[in-house]
């Protein structure tokens, strides 16, 4: 059975994340490239929470719009929480097309509280009005 370069790339693809290694034939050597993945590159559920190491950020929280009048501002903690969560080290750009506008024409100010492991204490991480646009970092390195 010969395999051109799809099929290969669609094994390895659609690889279930039991597999360990994989291993690829070379057409017309009777040999095969064994591929193992690396630490970081093993399957993640995204049904369930990944804190990689222990010095990982795991969101708390992050509104969007608290300063506007009449508003307690907009709870957009999900998707800071699909950007960061689990990394070491995260650039988040705050863009009010992806988390919504909960105040049309207030300049929206953006707060955001994380730990870097459990028993940690909060950190804290924002950008003043109008936030759409600018970026705050939530950095868990070790320093």
């Amino acid at each position: 059975m010969k395999l051109g370069h799809w099929a290969i790339f669609l094994l390895v693809a659609c690889a279930t994340p039991a597999a360990a290694q994989i291993s690829i034939p070379l057409p017309g050597t009777g040999g095969s490239i064994q591929i193992n993945p690396q630490p970081e590159q093993r399957y993640q559920d995204p049904g369930r929470p990944y804190y990689g190491t222990t010095m990982s950020i795991r969101v708390l929280g992050a509104v969007y719009g608290r300063n506007c009048r009449g508003q307690r501002g907009a709870n957009v903690t999900d998707d800071l929480v699909r950007y960061c969560q689990g990394r070491d080290y995260c650039i988040y750009r705050i863009d009010h097309r992806q988390i919504g506008d909960p105040n049309p024409g207030c300049g929206k100010d953006y707060h955001a509280r994380y730990i870097c492991r459990d028993g940690d204490a909060e950190r804290y991480a924002s950008a003043g009005a109008e936030a759409s646009g600018q970026s705050v970092v939530l950095d868990c390195r070790r320093r």
